[in-house]
């Protein structure tokens, strides 16, 4: 896929390799988060054969590492493939124990002088929900493991899109950064990163797409 960000060439976004896109200049950096997150339309999208691709098929928005909340990122979306892969047995089992469980109500209702009744009808989806299947604490407080819970999760759903996240480098140290590297390298999955620099960091990035913008908007490409 690419990211087109006028007037420069496409910034190209495969799976295996991260893509880091930096920049000195604070009208750049913005423009490129206002485009990547949907705001504005300051950036374009195109498939390998440069056909253009709506905003709402080519990015999963993350932002800033800090900010992000992975059960609203993909809770209901994990769900929905978690209920669709549970085998015969395991399905059997849970409703064994829902209908366990309505009886145990029912019989407990009877304590009152009232006609009651209990909802009969199962719904799968709806009960894993009840339970609030999410993401660990543990892991929503550790920006590292927010972004592989991120990337795994994304292969996981088979997602194609482009994730976007910003100032990764703010909250990993240079050995967590190549371990993630390292990890992309085995995944299907597009990574984009957006990174306010000073100065170009092409060692750093050098097995990434790396692109660097300047002050003076003169872009330099290490692809």
């Amino acid at each position: 896929m690419n990211i087109t960000f006028y007037p420069y060439h496409p910034f190209s976004v495969q799976n295996k390799k991260i893509t880091v896109c930096s920049t000195s200049s604070p009208e750049v950096y913005t423009k490129l988060i206002i485009g990547m997150s949907g705001a504005q339309e300051t950036v374009k999208f195109s498939n390998d054969q440069y056909e253009l691709m709506d905003y709402s098929k080519a990015v999963i928005w993350g932002g800033d590492v800090a900010a992000i909340n992975l059960n609203h990122l993909f809770q209901n979306r994990l769900i929905k493939k978690f209920a669709a892969d549970l085998t015969d047995q395991q399905r059997q089992k849970l409703t064994q124990l829902d209908s366990e469980i309505r009886s145990t109500i029912l019989d407990a209702a009877f304590m009152y002088e009232l006609t009651l009744d209990v909802n009969q009808e199962w719904d799968l989806q709806r009960m894993i929900k009840f339970y609030n299947l999410q993401f660990s604490t543990v892991v929503q407080h550790d920006p590292y493991g927010i972004i592989e819970s991120i990337v795994q999760t994304a292969v996981e759903l088979n997602e194609s899109k482009i994730i976007t996240l910003i100032n990764v480098s703010h909250y990993l140290s240079i050995n967590q950064f190549n371990e993630l590297v390292r990890l992309v390298a085995t995944l299907n999955v597009k990574l984009f990163l957006i990174e306010f620099s000073e100065e170009v960091k092409s060692d750093q990035y050098q097995k990434c797409y790396y692109y660097h913008i300047d002050d003076d908007y003169v872009e330099w490409r290490y692809e």
